[in-house]
């Protein structure tokens, strides 16, 4: 199928979404937007930790939004929201849902990017797959925005967080320049937690690892933070496995969604 005609049915599915009613989800928010959404089934294993951290925590810092479905999830507990989305059909359908829920005062949203400097990009794409990274899940070209991006520091004071507060980052191909520009709030002493998506096998045109997955690893590790795939939270992802990933071409972590500690906390403490 062209690439023109691919782009005009994503942004006509997009529309539909946006113009669907919201039903009651088994989380106790109404929702509009995909099914596994509105059914409360999606992305579940993620979903399940998040609650746990949530339950704990007195921030919740949702970078790449979406359709709000996390923000919303965070707001049926009570956790002040700071939610970041710039893809505009997405952000519309973000207001949408925090409006039906009455839950304008516990948000606040940033129509725009994070990345490591201030400008602006090209992100390809709406919905939940929308990647500044060409080709990423079959994103058509011809469906594209240029959006505002801002570092993560600009956006979230450091000083304001606390060793409770709670990152998820789902960015699609972009979480490197997510974190560059989060230096301040990476080097924390009393260090936030992290749910980020990522990994070595994603969406990426060609099938191919992801190489840059090894120096979001090393980041992260040289602002003291231990790194767990949430399918396995029992042992902790080593730099020694990441290379042997690339080097082998197979991908020996399986996984997409992480938690991000700081080194020597107590996970079973965090997942209890």
């Amino acid at each position: 199928m062209k690439d023109w005609i691919r782009g005009i049915l994503r942004a006509r599915k997009a529309q539909r979404l946006l113009r669907s009613q919201g039903v009651m989800t088994g989380h106790g928010f109404k929702f509009s937007g995909p099914s596994t959404m509105k059914e409360g089934v999606f992305e579940q294993a993620e979903t399940e930790v998040l609650c746990k951290l949530l339950a704990k925590a007195d921030r919740f810092v949702n970078v790449g939004a979406n359709f709000g479905y996390f923000v919303c999830l965070a707001q049926s507990l009570n956790v002040p929201t700071i939610a970041v989305e710039p893809v505009p059909v997405n952000l519309e359908l973000l207001h949408k849902n925090i409006a039906q829920n009455g839950f304008e005062h516990g948000v606040t949203v940033h129509a725009c990017a994070c990345g490591e400097t201030a400008g602006q990009a090209e992100i390809f794409g709406v919905g939940t797959g929308a990647s500044f990274v060409k080709g990423w899940a079959r994103n058509p070209e011809s469906l594209h925005h240029t959006v505002d991006v801002r570092p993560l520091d600009d956006i979230v004071a450091a000083d304001s967080l606390s060793g409770r507060s709670v990152f998820l980052v789902d960015v699609e191909g972009f979480e490197l320049e997510v974190l560059k520009g989060a230096d301040a709030i990476l080097s924390l002493k009393d260090k936030p937690i992290w749910l980020l998506e990522s990994g070595l096998s994603d969406h990426r045109q060609g099938g191919e690892l992801n190489p840059m997955f090894e120096e979001v690893f090393a980041l992260l590790q040289r602002h003291g933070y231990d790194m767990y795939c949430i399918n396995r939270p029992e042992q902790a992802v080593s730099g020694a496995e990441i290379r042997r990933s690339l080097e082998t071409g197979k991908d020996l972590i399986g996984g997409h969604n992480f938690l991000l500690v700081p080194e020597g906390h107590a996970i079973d403490y965090l997942l209890s």
